[in-house]
C-alpha cells in the first residue's frame, strides 16, 4: 500500500518502530480519519484524545526524501542532511547541534523540519519524567514541566525566539499528551475489569504511582462524563480531512511554495478534503465547496482584482461554515487567532457582530415584553369580564332571594288575617288539647 507521499506504508511503520516510543495497539473503536471541519469547531490533524490512533498523534518525522534538513552547531556551522530523519536521531544529536526549523508568520513550524519537530514532540509527550500522565488535564500540569519542555525543545531545535512559537510547542505537546493517555485507556481499560485490577497491571514504561492515579481518574464520574461528551462531539463531525498526519501549516506552506500565493479558505478546504483520485471525501464537503463557489459567483464581478476575489471567498466561507471557536480559525491549525489571520479589522468585525447580536437580543427582549404585556392585558380583561359576570349572577341571586322573602312575608300576613276572623274557634281548638299540648296564646308574632 502506498501513502499520499508515494512511500510504502509498511516501510514507514518499520521506521516508526525504531523511535524511542513504546508502541501500543490501536483502539478498534477509534476512527482513523480526523476531522478539520464540523458544524461548530475544528481540530488539528494530530489531536483529539477520543478520536485518533498513534500514527495521528505523532506527526511523521520522515516526510519526503527530497527535502534537505539543516543542522547547526554551537559555532554556527551548518551542515545539511537529506533523507529520513527519525525521532531517535533527534535524541542522539551530538551536544550543541540543533535542527534548523522554519516557521511561518504565525509561528507554526513548516516544511520537513517542522514535521521532524512535530514527531519528536510526540516522543516527549510519552516520557513520564517530562509529561507525567497522572494529571487530569494539561492545565493542571505544573508550569515547571512546561518550561522544561520549551528549554529541552530549544536545545534540540533552532527555532525563532518568539512567544507564539513557545505557545505552539506547548499546544502541540498538550494534544499529543492527551492522545497518548487515550491510547492507554483504549488498551488497558477493559469493561469487565475493576479499577483495582487495572491499577495492579502497570505497563513497563510508566511509573507505578502515575499509573495508579491515572486509572483512578478513568473511573471518576467526571472522566466518564467527558468521555461521553467527546464521543458525541466526534459523532457530529461532518467533514473529515484527508491530510493525514501532515499539519495544516505544512500543507498550507506546500500550497504557497507550489503556487506562489496564499490559498483562499475555500481553496484550502477543497484541497484538504479531497482523496488521491480528486474526489471529495464525502458529499457534505462537496456541497459546502459548491455552495461557497456559487455564492462567490453571485456576488463577484468580472472586473474585480484577484485580491478582491480572495477576500470575497474568505468572507463567504466564513459565513457558510459557521461560528468559529474562540481564538481559533478553521483551516489554520494550532496557534493563529482571528486577529492574526484577518488583521485588526477582525476584532472590529467581531465587535460589530457582538453589537448586532446585542441589538437583536434587545429586540427579542422587547418582543417578549410586548407579548407579556399583551397577554397580561388579555388576562386582566378576561378577569374583569368574568368578575362582572359573577357579580351579575350574584346580584340576580340576591334579587331572587329578596323576591322569595317578600312572597313569604305576604303569605304570613294573609295567614294572620284569617286567624283574627275566627278567634273562638282557635281558642276552643286549643282548649281541647290543653291537657296534652297547650297551644300558645298567639299563633303568629
Amino acid at each position: 500500500m502506498v501513502s499520499r507521499t508515494g512511500f510504502n506504508i509498511m516501510a514507514r511503520s518499520k521506521r516508526l518502530r525504531e523511535c524511542e516510543i513504546t508502541s501500543l495497539r490501536q483502539d478498534p473503536r477509534s476512527n482513523s480519519t480526523e476531522s478539520e471541519f464540523d458544524t461548530e469547531s475544528d481540530s488539528e490533524p494530530s489531536s483529539e484524545p477520543d478520536s485518533q490512533s498513534q500514527s495521528q498523534i505523532q506527526e511523521q518525522a520522515n516526510v519526503g526524501y527530497d527535502e534537505i534538513v539543516e543542522i547547526v552547531d554551537e559555532q554556527g556551522n551548518v551542515r545539511t542532511k537529506r533523507g529520513v530523519t527519525r525521532a531517535k536521531d533527534v535524541w542522539s544529536l551530538p551536544g550543541g547541534e540543533k535542527i534548523v526549523v522554519s516557521c511561518n508568520k504565525f509561528g507554526q513550524p513548516v516544511k520537513k523540519s517542522g514535521g521532524i519537530l512535530g514527531g519528536w514532540l510526540g516522543t516527549v509527550a510519552r516520557k513520564a519524567n517530562l509529561c507525567p500522565i497522572h494529571y487530569p488535564t494539561w492545565k493542571k500540569m505544573p508550569n515547571s514541566f512546561k518550561i522544561n519542555i520549551i528549554n529541552l525543545t530549544r536545545s534540540k531545535f533552532s527555532i525563532p525566539s518568539k512567544e507564539c512559537v513557545n505557545a505552539w510547542i506547548l499546544k502541540s505537546v498538550s494534544r499529543k499528551w492527551k492522545g497518548y493517555k487515550y491510547e492507554l485507556k483504549a488498551k488497558y481499560k477493559v469493561n469487565d475489569q475493576t479499577e483495582q485490577q487495572i491499577a495492579s497491571t502497570v505497563p513497563n514504561e510508566i511509573m507505578p504511582q502515575q499509573w495508579i492515579d491515572l486509572v483512578r481518574i478513568w473511573f471518576s464520574e467526571k472522566s466518564e462524563l467527558y468521555s461521553r461528551i467527546g464521543k458525541m462531539a466526534r459523532a457530529n463531525v461532518k467533514t473529515p480531512h484527508t491530510t493525514g498526519s501532515m499539519s495544516f501549516a505544512r500543507k498550507r506552506q506546500e500550497f504557497e511554495d507550489e503556487n506562489h500565493r496564499e490559498p483562499s479558505r475555500i481553496q484550502f478546504f477543497a484541497s484538504t478534503h479531497k482523496q488521491k483520485d480528486g474526489n471529495y471525501i464525502n458529499d457534505t464537503s462537496k456541497r459546502l465547496v459548491e455552495k461557497c463557489m456559487t455564492e462567490v459567483a453571485k456576488r463577484s464581478v468580472s472586473s474585480e482584482s484577484p485580491d478582491a476575489i480572495f477576500q470575497l471567498e474568505n468572507e463567504v466561507f466564513g459565513k457558510l461554515i459557521g461560528k468559529e471557536q474562540y481564538g481559533r480559525v478553521r483551516g489554520y491549525g494550532l496557534g493563529p487567532s482571528p486577529t492574526q489571520v484577518f488583521g485588526p479589522q477582525a476584532q472590529f468585525r467581531f465587535m460589530d457582530n457582538a453589537e448586532q447580536n446585542s441589538v437583536e437580543l434587545q429586540s427579542q427582549m422587547k418582543t417578549m415584553q410586548n407579548n407579556y404585556e399583551s397577554k397580561l392585558a388579555e388576562m386582566q380583561q378576561n378577569y374583569d369580564t368574568k368578575l362582572a359576570e359573577m357579580q351579575q349572577d350574584f346580584q340576580s341571586q340576591l334579587n331572587q332571594v329578596a323576591s322569595m322573602l317578600q312572597i313569604f312575608a305576604r303569605s304570613s300576613n294573609n295567614l294572620g288575617g284569617v286567624a283574627s276572623q275566627f278567634p273562638d274557634f282557635a281558642r276552643s281548638s286549643d282548649s281541647g288539647n290543653a291537657g296534652e299540648n297547650p297551644a300558645p296564646d298567639i299563633w303568629f308574632t
